[in-house]
Parts: C-alpha cells; sequence; structure tokens
C-alpha cells in the first residue's frame, strides 16, 4: 500500500468520526412544533403543514470536494385547493450566514459521479486510477447484462428525491432536498422555505437545527 493510499484511507476515516460524533437537533419556536421524538419540526400556514428533518449530515462522507447535506420534507396539504412549492423555494442558512440554494437530483448525481470513481467508498471498492476504472468496468460488464456504475446508490438520489410539481387537496408529499454545505463548519442552521420560486422577503417557514459537536 502506497503512501497514497494510507493518506486517503486516513482522511476517509477522520472525515467519518468527524461526521459521527456530531448531532444535528431541531430548535422548536413559537410556531415550529418539535415531534414527541425529538427529531423533526412541523409548522402550518393556511392549511398547510410542513415537517423538517434532518435526513443525512454528508450524504457521502468520504468525499473529497463538495460535502452534500440533506433533509427529509413532508408537505401536507390540508386544504381544498392545489399548491405548489418548488425546489428554488427551499433554502439552507448557516450559523455564519452562509446561504445554500437546494440542487436538483440529477446535480446530487453529476457530484456522486465525479468524486466516487476514484477513491473506496466503504463497503464498496472503487478505483484509486483510470486504467482500473476501465478494467473494473470491463469485467462488470462481461459478469452482467446491466449498465455498470461505480457511484453510491445512484438510483437512490431520484427515489428518495421530494417530488415537483402541484400537491393535490388534501394531499402530502415527502422527499428528500440536497444542498451542497457542510454544517460541521457552524453551530446552527435554518431550513427556510418561501412563498415562490424566487426567495424574497420574510421566508414562510422556518425550521431552526442546532449542530452539536
Amino acid at each position: 500500500m502506497g503512501p497514497f493510499v494510507r493518506w486517503l484511507l486516513l482522511l476517509v476515516a477522520v472525515s467519518c468520526c468527524a461526521a459521527c460524533s456530531l448531532k444535528v437537533v431541531p430548535v422548536p419556536t413559537a410556531t415550529a412544533v418539535l415531534d414527541p421524538a425529538g427529531t423533526s419540526l412541523t409548522e402550518t400556514r393556511d392549511g398547510v403543514a410542513i415537517t423538517a428533518r434532518l435526513a443525512e449530515l454528508s450524504v457521502q462522507p468520504y468525499q473529497l470536494v463538495d460535502n452534500l447535506t440533506s433533509f427529509h420534507l413532508t408537505i401536507d396539504n390540508r386544504t381544498d385547493r392545489e399548491i405548489t412549492i418548488p425546489l428554488e423555494a427551499v433554502l439552507l442558512k448557516d450559523g455564519e450566514g452562509r446561504q445554500y440554494r437546494s440542487i436538483t437530483p440529477e446535480r446530487v448525481r453529476e457530484i456522486v459521479s465525479k468524486d466516487t470513481v476514484y477513491l473506496i467508498p466503504y463497503p464498496y471498492v472503487g478505483y484509486y486510477y483510470l486504467e482500473d476504472q476501465v478494467q473494473g468496468s470491463t469485467r462488470q460488464a462481461m459478469a452482467s447484462s446491466l449498465p455498470f456504475y461505480a457511484e453510491y446508490h445512484p438510483q437512490e438520489i431520484f427515489t428518495r428525491a421530494l417530488p415537483a410539481g402541484s400537491i393535490l387537496p388534501h394531499a402530502k408529499v415527502a422527499g428528500v432536498v440536497y444542498f451542497i454545505a457542510d454544517l460541521t463548519r457552524s453551530d446552527r442552521a435554518e431550513l427556510l422555505v418561501f412563498s415562490g420560486a424566487q426567495p424574497q422577503g420574510e421566508p414562510r417557514y422556518r425550521f431552526p437545527f442546532n449542530v452539536e459537536k
């Protein structure tokens, strides 16, 4: 095992341990109610209830470049009208005032595909060099009729994402919203949901979280 490989594995281990030692705890407010389990917040405005909780602090804890954080949202339309809450209406802000726009599942897939192909994600085997990637792809193609991807569960990026489009009266949707953000650099975060596709003025919903280290 060469020095680069040992350095890479050490960095992966340290990153994983650091992420595991953190807790993202929801903070109730006058309007955001904490659930009995203490894991999520629910806020209701004009008959539309949104529940938010952390999904993953680091979607890929072994990444070296872009850290992906995800939050799970449940949108419950209790009204008699259709509503739409576009992905662009959801923002994340950390304790230092850094603002992060939500990104599409396609963008997440692009990041995951770019970064994981050269690494060794536990418990999967990745590639250090392009030659290894090509050889591995060839062997896999011979063994299976399915397309081979070196990404980390690429299908889950889309199946877990918050569905787009209108929400019918008395219906609800649930799914994950992704951000290119590293909450380990801050002591708190706030998930914001605005009324329109272009975030302006005061957010309609606020979900504060403490990052406990």
